[in-house]
């Protein structure tokens, strides 16, 4: 059998990529991690809200009828 080409190698007679050498690639659970640290980490140090916003009191869209007592206007 003929010497495979370089980057591959023989394994049962079948040509298989060889591994990279180098730098990994990540892999999903890695960024998955990745993400949640970056979350948490922003949850933590407060970058989420500067200050809870007061709400505005409500305007009634329909005024509201002002009652007279009996011996107001006499």
């Amino acid at each position: 059998m003929a010497k495979p080409s370089e980057g591959y190698h023989v394994v049962r007679s079948h040509l298989r990529r060889s591994p990279r050498t180098g730098a990994r690639k990540l892999n999903g659970w890695t960024i998955a991690a990745l993400i949640a640290g970056v979350w948490l980490g922003n949850r933590h140090i407060g970058f989420g809200e500067a200050a809870p916003a007061t709400p505005d009191a409500p305007q009634p869209s329909v005024p509201v009828p002002v009652r007279v007592s009996a011996g107001a206007g006499r």
